[in-house]
């Protein structure tokens, strides 16, 4: 494994503030959801009244308050033959 400069961090504060670094996008954003582009992997976020509290893109960091119930980073997932013929 190589060694990479980790480029982003997610903090959680008690399900209810978020700040991220290494956001390069912001996708769309709704009061249920915020989908980013974080480090080139799309992430989505859900929860109840999200809202963006501040965005720096030059910095890549990302404020948001509400009730934060999922985070999903989308990767790319194996082929199922790949996995199954090792």
């Amino acid at each position: 494994m190589q060694n990479q400069e980790l480029t982003d961090k997610l903090e959680l504060m008690g399900r209810r503030r978020l700040a991220m670094s290494g956001v390069e996008a912001v996708d769309g954003f709704s009061e249920q959801a915020l989908n980013l582009t974080v480090s080139g992997v799309k992430v989505r976020i859900t929860g109840e009244k999200i809202k963006i509290t501040a965005f720096n893109k030059a910095t890549g960091t990302l404020m948001a308050d509400g009730v934060f119930n999922e985070i999903r980073y989308n990767a790319k997932k194996t082929p199922l033959l790949k996995r199954i013929f090792k």
